[in-house]
């Protein structure tokens, strides 16, 4: 061990530091969901660029609920980061990039029973339609829209074409759809003991 060490363990945050230590097999989680949710999204968005699923943010809360809120945040934010610089990066890759790690982080504490199917879908559709309420408010703010109108817009854009959309509920499809998507893996892995 050496001296920078010694004086870090003295510190009365060290605890707190040791717990945010990654380890290897973190890690390695950390970067197989990254990789899976980039290439994934990059495969959806080459056949379609209408977004009927949600696969960094499906990634980040499975990798949330399985291995821990830290875990989680790394997917959820490096998923968009990576794959939104391969696709069309915008001041969105940024905002959503930050958005999706907190969501994945803060997930866990809203789930409220995994083994209730329906409550635990519930609780992952909210989380998901909460995310994209708050990613479409911070963009319209961004663009130069006032708070209450971006708020209006952002909840009726989910359902209804505003400010240059052409489609009637992709919001709903593509949450229930994410969250159909994070229940059903979470399901799997867990039968497989992962």
């Amino acid at each position: 061990m050496n001296s920078l060490e010694q004086d870090l363990k003295k510190h009365k945050y060290w605890i707190f530091v040791q717990d945010l230590e990654m380890k290897s097999k973190e890690l390695s989680l950390v970067a197989i969901f990254v990789s899976l949710s980039i290439a994934l999204r990059v495969l959806k968005n080459l056949a379609t660029t209408v977004q009927f699923v949600n696969i960094p943010l499906a990634f980040a809360l499975l990798a949330s609920t399985l291995y821990g809120p830290h875990v989680g945040f790394l997917v959820g934010f490096l998923s968009y980061f990576l794959s939104d610089l391969l696709i069309f990066p915008g001041i969105w890759t940024l905002i959503n990039s930050i958005l999706a790690g907190f969501t994945a982080f803060l997930y866990p504490h809203f789930i409220y029973d995994r083994k209730d199917k329906v409550v635990f879908f519930i609780s992952t559709f909210l989380s998901i339609f909460l995310f994209d309420i708050f990613s479409s408010v911070v963009l319209y703010i961004l663009f130069g829209v006032r708070l209450q109108e971006a708020i209006l817009v952002s909840i009726v854009g989910l359902f209804l074409p505003v400010m240059g959309g052409y489609l009637i509920g992709v919001g709903p499809l593509t949450e229930f759809v994410t969250a159909f998507l994070v229940v059903a893996l979470y399901e799997a892995l867990k039968r497989r003991k992962i």
